[in-house]
């Protein structure tokens, strides 16, 4: 069986702390101020990288770990808000499709003329999709549906640097991408990922609904990083 190396993403301290918990052999690299973590989980090589918060350092820190580390497959996961009402917190989304929902082009007004930010459209880069690798999403959502007890959705992440808690809002931008959540890291990731034709795949657990008054729940972070452990080995090996 041939090796696979594999790279796991995570932005904050409880989004990679139990995944590097698990690795066997661990040894720690600090490369231009970005940390990750070598080992083997399950008898697979992982590197879990901490990209920190936002577009910018996903994309940095995901250029890093793939020059350096060379990974066969590179998920970036986490938590993330619902941007649906029938979503709920511990709900899992597999991203099939990654937009940029803070990218957009305006109307030009004049002073004292305001701004209306529904009159914003999606610019160039926003409608640009990013994909995830298609084995990935069909392996990842058998073997989650198999051990998790939540809905599992394959569907589209959307991405940017922004945590929209305004319901109009965020009812617009569901509208306009057909995101079922927000993140702010996984655009990077993907679009790295897709110019360097490396595998890759985000996955988010929701930690919040702002339609529904589901508050911020950051140890959901948790329970993703132990189904995605035990679940290594079940679909990596099938892709």
């Amino acid at each position: 069986m041939e090796e696979k190396r594999v790279l796991i993403q995570g932005a904050m301290d409880i989004e990679i702390e139990y995944l590097i918990s698990k690795l066997e052999n661990m040894e720690k690299y600090i490369i231009s101020d970005f940390e990750f973590f070598s080992g083997i989980i399950n008898n697979i090589k992982v590197i879990v990288s901490k990209t920190f918060i936002g577009t910018i350092n996903a994309t940095i820190a995901t250029t890093i770990g793939i020059m350096n580390f060379k990974p066969d497959i590179v998920i970036n996961q986490g938590i993330a808000g619902a941007h649906k009402r029938e979503i709920h917190t511990g709900d899992i989304i597999i991203g099939e499709k990654c937009y940029n929902i803070n990218s957009y082009s305006m109307p030009s007004k004049k002073e004292m003329e305001g701004s209306n930010p529904f009159e914003w459209e999606p610019d160039k880069r926003a409608r640009e999709v990013k994909m995830a690798d298609e084995s990935l999403v069909s392996n990842l959502k058998e073997s989650f549906k198999k051990k998790y007890h939540n809905p599992v959705y394959i569907g589209t992440l959307g991405s940017g640097d922004v945590f929209s808690r305004e319901i109009d809002r965020i009812d617009w931008i569901n509208k306009k991408f057909g995101n079922l959540c927000e993140d702010m890291e996984s655009i990077g990731t993907y679009s790295v990922c897709n110019k360097l034709n490396i595998p890759c795949i985000g996955i988010r657990i929701i930690s919040n609904n702002e339609i529904t008054g589901e508050t911020l729940d950051k140890n959901q972070a948790i329970i993703l990083q132990k189904l995605l452990a035990d679940s290594l080995n079940n679909f990596l090996y099938n892709t």
